[in-house]
């Protein structure tokens, strides 16, 4: 399916992604809730990242291929860097999926992310430190309201990227997919926790 259709088709189907973690538990949760751009959820699945891991590209996949159906057509995840610093490689879910990928921040990114790694991950620093590189900084999108949000994206053009964020977002500046997925998993969170 072409970028085209996704602008134009009115029930755009996402899988939005978003975790919730603690720092004293081994995994984060990670929930993907599948969403059409008419706001209709049709579909959830959990998974879990290693806080602190390596994992994070293998939990999208996974979850991804948990729904085993073929109509979802773009991921829409909540940040490259989740469960502290376990990195997404979002060239290599690109090539996996076959489909458009956008990480999404809602702050503007600072601090020094390449001195942290090298301080926080003494034995895998190098590997993290590529990973982040290889994202690249993300791009400033201007929202209705003069709300800001950070994506970077792949198998997307800018244009399209701010379409679709335009066409999921309901009130504030989470598009819905991620917003709903977000609340699941810091509820689940708040209720069990992950062995």
């Amino acid at each position: 399916m072409g970028t085209d259709s996704l602008v134009s088709k009115s029930g755009v189907r996402a899988l939005g992604i978003a975790e919730s973690f603690r720092l004293d538990l081994k995994y984060s949760i990670l929930v993907g809730v599948v969403m059409r751009s008419d706001g209709i959820i049709d579909g959830v699945s959990l998974s879990r990242t290693t806080v602190g891991g390596l994992d994070a590209t293998d939990a999208v996949i996974n979850l991804y291929k948990s729904f085993n159906r073929n109509d979802i057509q773009l991921l829409m995840i909540d940040g490259c860097i989740i469960s502290w610093y376990n990195i997404i490689d979002l060239e290599r879910l690109a090539n996996e999926l076959g489909l458009p990928i956008m990480c999404l921040t809602f702050e503007e990114p600072g601090g020094d992310v390449v001195n942290a790694l090298r301080k926080l991950f003494l034995s895998d620093s190098d590997v993290r430190v590529r990973l982040y590189e290889k994202l690249g900084k993300p791009k400033e999108m201007l929202l209705p309201g003069g709300l800001r949000v950070y994506v970077r994206f792949t198998g997307i053009d800018y244009r399209t990227a701010r379409t679709i964020i335009r066409k999921f977002v309901k009130e504030g500046k989470r598009p819905e997919p991620i917003r709903v997925a977000r609340l699941i998993a810091n509820a689940l969170l708040n209720y069990v926790r992950v062995p």
